[in-house]
């Protein structure tokens, strides 16, 4: 799993670079979707693994796919709403439509973060947990990402999370077929 954390802080290194790289007359809001886009596609390696029976790739991809995140938010609210709830709720409004909407982010963040953690602290204690609990997890932490790659986005990065969410979807309905024989 070395080769994971190096990969994850190497595409974390380039998104903090990509404005050099990729010049925008908004540099903070590209390394801010950049560190999200780092976050999505370590969920992406998760979730992939989970339907693959991956544990530990699953587990390593869940955590840093959540660490990124972490990363994602702190960079939002230094670089784009100055530290600032009632900042972040108007950008939220302005894209969204919905401004409250970013208390659903603050809820994402919150579950992502505390299943991270718990699954990396103590794996047995996370994989006798309940079945229903884990897929509400998995299932709203799917819905945000599906919503902030497929609804909110466009172009490149929709059409790419619009081929995540088939290949999950047919890794899903193999995982159910194993399961009915």
């Amino acid at each position: 799993m070395l080769g994971l954390g190096v990969a994850w802080a190497v595409l974390l290194a380039a998104a903090f670079l990509a404005p050099r790289l990729l010049p925008d007359d908004d540099p903070a809001d590209v390394v801010t979707r950049q560190t999200a886009r780092v976050a999505v596609l370590f969920w992406a390696l998760a979730a992939g693994a989970i339907m693959l029976r991956r544990r530990e790739l699953a587990r390593w991809a869940w955590v840093l796919g959540a660490a990124a995140f972490c990363v994602h938010v702190a960079t939002a609210f230094d670089r784009v709403h100055g530290w600032s709830h009632a900042a972040a709720v108007r950008h939220v409004e302005a894209v969204s439509g919905f401004g409250p909407g970013l208390f659903v982010s603050y809820a994402f963040t919150l579950v992502w973060v505390t299943d991270a953690v718990w699954w990396a602290a103590a794996p047995a204690s996370y994989h006798a947990r309940p079945a229903p609990l884990d897929r509400a997890v998995h299932a709203f932490v799917a819905f945000v990402v599906f919503n902030g790659t497929v609804v909110y986005e466009s172009g490149f990065i929709r059409w790419t999370g619009v081929v995540v969410f088939v290949v999950l979807g047919v890794l899903a309905a193999g995982r159910v077929a194993r399961r009915e024989h």
